[in-house]
């Protein structure tokens, strides 16, 4: 070989070299096709290296610091809507639509083990976090006890689909249950986050007690919980049974063990439940319940004339207070010493009707005004 075409095809190795050198480095670079994936963990909002990415199915590669924490580039990506599903050890895959070039940043938000964010633009700071866990148990009205449901536990789908509709119609849509229009905030909506907990092996009983219970260990996985729902899917039986066991309950367990039952398909009874366990408001019905002034911003008075005073600082008619009793025959005759405000029908003196009074908002507002508070 000659001197000359040594040096020609040095020269060639050093073009291919610099090709392939150049290659690579646009490919770690955002291009006009490309689209970024940022993967965050629903909780602490970290972003999270190695997880794996998969593009219409096609594995692309694990996500790193190179482009940011949590991130991975995926380029050559053509227009039009493609599909992004992301795993990591010990989280819950998720899988996520995208639409090319109108979205070239998506973030996927993976929640670990058994808990799954429902917040699609991953969970605010300030916000009320409500979780949601599925009963194995329901209750019959025929027999009045309790009985086995397995329905939840053996349909994650039916679970999920059930849970996002009772937000998007009681949480998301506060506003329609309310006597005043433009009575909440506009970004009322933004004060919450929502998640699920599904375990199959460790189910919850929403009739196991007042209010049911969930297994021990799932408190250390939700210790930033403000309320947790056990969700049953229906009684059997007549709901209008007045001895059945009540269809709602909340209870009060301490800090962030806050816990409502309600099934899944009675929408007016999953939002008095709402008004208790995420608001605190009182029944203002004559019953076997529990009555307290529950100050800040009370719905309900431990006095005629504690009511009547706050009807006046608050702007309404100090006469509609009313003490909290019914009458009937000597045996259904009830008299509590506590007085409420809100005409009815108020939501919270029965589960089959009513809005949320203007007490009741007053109280609902402050509480949105302070989520996320300590």
């Amino acid at each position: 070989m000659t001197r000359l075409s040594c040096i020609k095809k040095i020269s060639w190795i050093l073009v291919l070299v610099l090709s392939l050198s150049f290659t690579y480095t646009v490919s770690a670079v955002p291009g006009t096709n490309s689209v970024t994936v940022v993967v965050t963990d629903a909780r602490t909002k970290e972003n999270l290296n190695d997880a794996m990415v998969y593009f219409d199915g096609g594995y692309r590669g694990v996500t790193t610091s190179s482009n940011g924490a949590g991130t991975l580039l995926i380029n050559d990506v053509s227009s039009g809507t493609h599909t992004v599903r992301v795993t990591r050890s010990d989280f819950k895959e998720v899988t996520k639509k995208i639409i090319y070039p109108a979205e070239t940043k998506v973030e996927i938000f993976i929640s670990k083990g058994s808990l799954v964010s429902l917040n699609p633009d991953g969970p605010k700071s300030q916000a009320i976090n409500v979780i949601f866990y599925p009963s194995s148990t329901s209750y019959s009205c025929a027999n009045h006890g309790k009985i086995s449901n397995p329905l939840y536990l053996t349909n994650e789908t039916r679970f999920r689909d059930d849970v996002t509709k009772l937000i998007s119609h009681t949480y998301l849509n506060l506003d329609k249950a309310s006597s005043r229009s433009n009575s909440l905030p506009a970004n009322y909506k933004d004060h919450f986050n929502f998640y699920y907990y599904y375990d199959p092996s460790a189910p919850a009983d929403a009739f196991s007690g007042c209010a049911g219970t969930v297994p021990e260990k799932y408190w250390n996985d939700v210790s930033f919980s403000d309320v947790t729902v056990i969700l049953y899917p229906t009684y059997s039986g007549i709901y209008a049974d007045s001895s059945c066991q009540p269809t709602g309950c909340t209870q009060d367990f301490g800090p962030g063990r806050m816990e409502m039952k309600a099934p899944a398909d009675q929408e007016m009874i999953f939002t008095h439940e709402t008004g208790h366990a995420v608001f605190g408001l009182v029944d203002t019905y004559c019953g076997t319940t529990y009555y307290f002034q529950n100050d800040p911003n009370p719905n309900v008075w431990s006095s005629l004339e504690s009511c009547k005073s706050d009807a006046r600082a608050n702007n309404r008619d100090p006469a509609q207070c009313r003490q909290i009793k019914k009458t009937g025959s000597s045996s259904s005759t009830c008299i509590k010493d506590f007085w409420d405000w809100d005409p009815q029908p108020d939501i919270m003196a029965g589960t089959y009707g009513g809005k949320f009074g203007d007490a009741a908002l007053k109280r609902i507002n402050y509480v949105i005004s302070k989520s996320g508070a300590e």
